[in-house]
């Protein structure tokens, strides 16, 4: 049976976990846990953005890494760089906000620093198709040159925001051109792992 994993979900509450549960995940990360839920792994998420070097820096400085998954939104260069080389990052995010600091340089880096890239597919299908198409470009990028690990989540604040995995498989097979059987471990092993790492065993 395949374990469905979302890195990412902004809000957890006991609709959102039902819903969960229905749909397969077995374990997630979350920002805010407003109430405590069985039957799910659940691990804490710290998204951090930054502008600059010391901000990154300042922001990564008494987190905690057991049972924590520490994700960078970088909103400069150099800030992108510094989260590529740092051992405490798990993954780099791209979104509207922060993708042209995922250049060829930074994904390059990424590689030789085994960092994967996070989308969150839920907000890349409400871009605009000049963002999106921008977004597209750079994990096509990313995909080919690197053959590392794409990691997608939802970013759901509601239960309504949440990625339907066989849905979502599909789509990342269509629309990113990613064979189905390695479209699942973007929801499966590769998140597994990044948990793993996180000292927790699921």
């Amino acid at each position: 049976m395949k374990i469905y994993i979302d890195l990412w979900i902004k809000s957890l509450d006991s609709k959102t976990a039902e819903i969960l549960r229905k749909l397969g995940y077995k374990a997630i990360a979350v920002e805010e846990e407003r109430e405590r839920v069985a039957d799910l792994l659940v691990i804490t998420k710290r998204v951090i953005e930054a502008n600059t070097r010391k901000e990154l820096k300042e922001k990564l400085h008494g987190i905690k890494r057991k049972h924590v998954l520490v994700s960078v939104k970088p909103l400069s260069i150099e800030a992108a760089r510094m989260a590529a080389h740092d051992s405490r990052v798990d993954t780099i995010i791209i979104d509207d906000t922060c993708y042209k600091y995922i250049d060829r340089n930074q994904i390059n880096l990424m590689k030789q620093h085994s960092k994967p890239l996070e989308l969150p597919l839920g907000r890349w299908l409400t871009y605009t198709p000049r963002k999106r198409s921008a977004i597209y470009r750079r994990v096509m990028y990313y995909l080919f040159h690197t053959k590392m690990p794409l990691i997608v989540t939802s970013c759901a604040k509601n239960w309504d925001e949440l990625l339907v995995p066989r849905s979502t498989i599909y789509l990342l097979s269509i629309a990113f051109h990613i064979p189905l059987s390695q479209a699942v471990l973007s929801l499966t092993s590769y998140p597994r792992e990044l948990i793993s790492r996180c000292g927790v065993s699921i």
